[in-house]
């Protein structure tokens, strides 16, 4: 199958079920409403205190943010000021892939992410479970019994991928700029190493995609091929990326594409917007809960064009087995 015509039918099969995007959206906004709930009440309570709430109306107040960072204890502690407006979520993203320094968040945003992580492994399951069986249309009932019925599958995968995103920032980063510092001598010039050091995070990228693209493989083999081992589901995927390689890597970084041109819109069109009044306010977030829904869909796009790319391979060349 050639890869425009993964992505077209992906993103068709993803806009046929198109009722589990508000499923999945309201299911991670209850998550997001148990931090936000109480972390507005106590930015409530902080600028009617201080007496800043109409400054901040106006422009971000430091003095205040300040006072308010040194108290704060919890959750309150990952609030952080962003000079990047609408961009700021995606060089935090980026960050965290460059480095892998999720810790520096907070312990409260980790114990999320950790709760996040269980969450999208029940919920891919019931994804999954859609896109790989086109026969049969989408019901509510469907998903969440797909969901539960794969649910140790993917809990079994998403540990074995912490454990491997684990390595790659532990041992191959340090090793990988461990040697660009070797090669980087004395009389390299400063924009030979800055371009040394680009190259470096460019392995690092490509691998950690690599890692990506095979998990996501190994999800929809556990399904699509009812495996009883997640563990042989990552081999076969390797396998099967490595006999359709081009097919493969051109898919996800089309993907990729359309997931960073929402990025890119949705980030310059709340830079545009200054909300400095009610209205502009629930502007801005009407923008970014629909933000939050483009992410949910591009998401899916990921799984929906990787389930046509591989259901529609024939079954030989797909070299599996029975176990």
């Amino acid at each position: 199958m050639k890869t425009m015509e993964a992505v077209n039918k992906g993103i068709s099969l993803v806009l046929r079920n198109a009722k589990m995007i508000p499923i999945i959206y309201a299911i991670n906004l209850v998550l997001a409403l148990t931090v936000a709930i109480p972390l507005y009440s106590t930015l409530a309570k902080s600028t009617n205190d201080k007496g800043v709430r109409e400054q901040l109306r106006m422009g971000f107040d430091y003095t205040w943010w300040s006072e308010f960072y040194h108290e704060a204890h919890h959750i309150e502690k990952t609030v952080r000021p962003s000079l990047t407006g609408g961009f700021g979520p995606l060089f935090d993203n980026l960050e965290i892939l460059l480095t892998g320094k999720v810790r520096q968040f907070g312990s409260w945003i980790l114990l999320l992410g950790v709760g996040y992580l269980l969450l999208t492994a029940f919920l891919n399951g019931g994804v999954i479970g859609i896109y790989a069986d086109e026969k049969r249309s989408f019901t509510v009932s469907r998903f969440f019994s797909n969901s539960g019925f794969y649910f140790h599958h993917f809990f079994a995968l998403l540990l074995t991928a912490v454990l491997v995103y684990f390595a790659v920032y532990k041992f191959l980063s340090p090793a990988v700029f461990g040697l660009i510092d070797q090669l980087s001598s004395s009389w390299m010039s400063q924009k030979s190493v800055w371009y040394l050091n680009l190259f470096g995070y460019v392995i690092l990228v490509l691998v950690i995609i690599f890692v990506n693209m095979v998990f996501d493989y190994a999800k929809i083999i556990v399904v699509a091929e009812g495996k009883a081992s997640s563990w042989l589901c990552i081999w076969l995927a390797v396998k099967f990326i490595f006999k359709h390689f081009l097919g493969a890597t051109g898919l996800y970084f089309l993907l990729a594409g359309i997931a960073l041109l929402l990025v890119l819109v949705f980030g310059f069109l709340l830079n545009s917007i200054h909300p400095s009044g009610i209205a502009t306010i629930i502007l801005v977030m009407l923008f970014q809960q629909t933000f939050m829904l483009a992410k949910i869909w591009a998401r899916l796009n990921f799984y929906g064009g990787q389930c046509v790319f591989y259901t529609n391979q024939p079954r030989e060349e797909r070299r599996l087995k029975k176990v």
